[in-house]
């Protein structure tokens, strides 16, 4: 029962999960500075995504 019960959580945590998307890099200090960039670009490289927010 609790392999189901685990394999029907990682069934839906997939289906759940954060999908592709592309923003434009507002860092000036970036390589890629004024570019439409996304996680798809750093395909087999470690990719820590953040969001940010200055008040």
């Amino acid at each position: 029962m609790t392999k189901l019960l685990l394999g029907g959580l990682l069934i839906i945590s997939g289906i759940l999960a954060q999908g592709d998307f592309n923003l434009e890099d507002v860092n000036p200090n970036s390589d890629t500075y004024g570019q439409i960039i996304g996680p798809d670009d750093y395909l087999g490289d470690i990719c820590i995504v953040f969001f940010g927010h200055e008040y």
